[in-house]
């Protein structure tokens, strides 16, 4: 990805569900994607962002969100979040988890298929799984991987 293809980072999230101007196109896969679910672990249905651009690998959008991470307005756990994502093997579906605050979930999108409910389905089957080790999750006091 070329850095004129970039989008300005002002945060890691945006700022809203709904997608900002220029954003709109290609919303249905075949792609990759990635979006944040603040407070993954509360009650009932967490709180999405989606990064509302797709790529054309699992590469791309690792690096796009390690991009936000490093670039971003996310506080003082954004390098330390980016610094977790380098440090990860090859890109694939992941879901880095900044304790209890927020996961960002890199996921596929398949043909045909909104981009929005890819990272729903995705999330949903991972904090599913997941449902044992959340406070493993929440305990660690580092961002991880999984």
């Amino acid at each position: 990805m070329s850095p004129a293809s970039r989008t300005p980072y002002n945060m890691v999230l945006p700022r809203e569900d709904s997608p900002s101007p220029g954003e709109r196109d290609g919303l249905v896969g075949p792609g990759w994607s990635w979006a944040a679910f603040s407070t993954p672990w509360a009650d009932g249905r967490p709180s999405p962002k989606y990064r509302w651009t797709l790529f054309e690998t699992a590469a791309h959008a690792v690096e796009d969100l390690r991009h936000c991470l490093d670039d971003g307005n996310v506080g003082r756990r954004g390098a330390l979040c980016s610094s977790v994502l380098r440090k990860r093997g090859a890109p694939r579906e992941l879901v880095l988890c900044d304790g209890a605050e927020w996961a960002c979930v890199v996921h596929e999108v398949r043909a045909g298929v909104h981009l929005a409910d890819a990272a729903d389905a995705y999330f949903a089957r991972w904090r599913t799984s997941m449902a044992g080790h959340r406070f493993t999750i929440i305990n660690a006091g580092v961002p991880t991987v999984w």
